[in-house]
């Protein structure tokens, strides 16, 4: 009986102690939450051993999709981008001039003749452009003058010369109305490729070199001679591919026979 007594008093003071832990433990908690709240409100700070937040400038994410028209824009503006420039100077330079002229007769002869130069300084680079470069150097001239082609040439030659001109544009798959919008499709990635070159990001040249006509029927004869080695190499190539199949064929047959 007495050893009963004993076991059942040691197994309630253990329940006890058990309880009395629990419960200290749970205040700690408590407390320790209730200072680590107060600390961090006051100061405002993280707990050291955590990441810090920092804030800075917002870095663009471009796909390959991206890039690939991105440097496809590039290489066509950094080509043509300067003699839009250069038309835009000698049309202002023009218009400026022409406001001095109170005659009309007098300024349309003086528009007509500026024309001229103007077209001189661009004929046989226009000549020498692809069909993409062309459409290019439309759309630049248009965003640094405010005026299409078309309305160049009727400005400066008279609508019925603009038509005319526009409908042999048609026949070379060029459009002279065409217009450039800064915030649309291809357009928008030729912008960006403007504001990167006038930051210093892309390497450019606003130089123009002229072209003369001897210029120009020495590059199209060295363009046909060059044209025509790669037509020939890649003719004894596929030549040679041809051979190479035909001998294969045949060590198949023989080893088949065999």
């Amino acid at each position: 009986m007495t050893v009963k007594i004993i076991i059942s008093n040691y197994i309630r003071n253990l329940w006890y102690e058990t309880c009395i832990i629990l419960i200290m433990k749970r205040i700690l908690v408590i407390f320790a939450l209730i200072l680590g709240g107060t600390v961090y409100g006051q100061n405002g700070l993280w707990p050291s051993d955590s990441l810090k937040e920092y804030e800075g400038e917002i870095v663009p994410v471009y796909t390959k999709e991206y890039l690939n028209r991105y440097n496809r824009m590039k290489r066509l503006v950094v080509k043509v981008y300067p003699y839009a420039l250069y038309a835009a100077d000698v049309i202002d330079q023009v218009d400026h001039n022409a406001e001095k002229i109170e005659k009309r007769r007098k300024k349309n002869r003086f528009y007509k003749e500026a024309y001229k130069h103007l077209k001189n300084d661009f004929k046989y680079f226009i000549l020498d452009l692809y069909t993409s470069e062309g459409r290019m150097l439309m759309k630049l001239i248009h965003r640094e003058t405010g005026m299409t082609v078309y309305d160049i040439s009727s400005k400066y030659r008279g609508e019925t010369k603009a038509n005319m001109f526009n409908t042999m544009a048609k026949m070379w798959d060029q459009d002279l109305h065409i217009t450039f919008e800064p915030n649309i499709g291809d357009d928008r990635i030729v912008e960006q490729v403007i504001k990167d070159i006038q930051a210093g990001i892309v390497e450019f040249d606003d130089e123009i070199v002229s072209i003369d006509r001897l210029t120009y029927k020495e590059g199209k004869k060295a363009d046909k001679e060059r044209k025509k080695k790669s037509a020939k190499k890649y003719k004894h190539i596929r030549k040679q591919k041809r051979k190479n199949e035909r001998r294969i064929k045949k060590a198949a047959r023989k080893a088949k026979r065999e």
